[in-house]
């Protein structure tokens, strides 16, 4: 898991902002995290036992499809 930056929507896109950019609306700024190649938005704030929980639930969900392949699979 990486983290990113802060997003924030503009005119119905999203526009990666430096880490400087303190400006927290749930609305109209996201956290952004890379985990496994993929890119979340996150609405702030993200501290670390929120960042844990969603590297934890990451992690159990990648386990159980790898396992729903596997079945499949067979």
């Amino acid at each position: 898991m990486k983290y990113l930056g802060i997003a924030k929507r503009e005119k119905d896109q999203s526009i990666t902002m430096p880490d400087s950019f303190k400006e927290s609306s749930q609305w109209d700024s996201y956290e952004v995290i890379e985990v496994g190649g993929d890119i979340l938005l996150i609405p702030p704030p993200l501290d670390k036992e929120r960042l844990a929980r969603i590297e934890k639930l990451t992690k159990i969900s990648i386990e159980e499809h790898r396992k729903t392949l596997k079945g499949l699979a067979k």
